[in-house]
């Protein structure tokens, strides 16, 4: 700095404007040397108050340029056990926990598994020399390729039940409703279910439009209603109810 001092013709005006520009360049340099110079990135695990869940869908991570990369697992709820009963407590009643075997609500029945072939019932009309499974899926064309079908907008067990069955398939050949048009009045049908089995004494034996579909309402009474085609006249369909036996 004396050396500047004693320089010929450098006035003070100059000597403070390169002090300056030396000042500057050396604070440029150093922030070079911080942006540009390659820094490892640290990775912090924070630990987490209960059990971690490492699938978490969102983690937050920051970029290199921040210097330090932060990820934060989520905390999974932890759910108390049920404790058991105290001393003197009595113990719950094994037909609280019971499972309701029937799965019926408002008189309505959904259907049970039988099989592995997941077939729901079994329909036998000894008169006929029947004995069907029945089944139920999303199109009844499908299931009454499988044997007899059940309408799954009607009960599969107590109330109304519905099921229906070629008379004729598609190939020609003699569907399992066939001979249903030969039942009389007071003909027994059976019908088995994983809810139990129940004989069912013909009440009804009717023709109806293709589109009358007030035979499938729910009843009171527990009924079979079974329906197929009439050869001949599209626009029917031979329909037959039996009601349950009081014996």
């Amino acid at each position: 700095m004396k050396h500047l001092k004693r320089l010929p013709g450098l006035s003070g005006a100059k000597r403070r404007r390169g002090l300056i520009y030396i000042g500057c360049a050396a604070l440029l340099l150093t922030i070079v040397i911080i942006v540009i110079w390659p820094r490892p990135v640290r990775y912090e695990l924070e630990a987490a108050a209960g059990e971690i869940d490492f699938a978490a869908p969102e983690l937050t991570v920051h970029t290199a340029a921040d210097g330090v990369a932060v990820v934060r697992p989520q905390a999974r709820e932890v759910i108390p056990e049920a404790s058991s009963p105290t001393a003197g407590e009595p113990a719950p009643s094994p037909e609280v926990w019971a499972e309701d075997t029937a799965a019926t609500h408002g008189g309505f029945s959904l259907p049970v598994s039988m099989d592995e072939a997941d077939s729901i019932g079994v329909l036998t009309i000894s008169d006929l020399g029947l004995s069907v499974r029945v089944y139920e899926s999303e199109d009844e064309m499908e299931a009454m390729s499988m044997g007899v079908a059940h309408f799954k907008h009607t009960s599969a067990w107590e109330g109304n039940v519905g099921l229906s069955a070629h008379n004729i398939n598609f190939d020609g050949s003699a569907g399992y409703f066939r001979d249903l048009h030969l039942l009389s009045e007071g003909a027994v049908i059976q019908y088995e279910t994983a809810h139990g089995t129940r004989d069912y004494a013909v009440t009804a034996i009717t023709e109806i439009a293709e589109t009358d579909w007030s035979s499938l309402a729910r009843t009171e009474d527990n009924r079979l209603t079974l329906i197929t085609c009439v050869s001949g006249k599209p626009e029917k369909r031979l329909c037959v109810q039996a009601v349950q036996s009081q014996r």
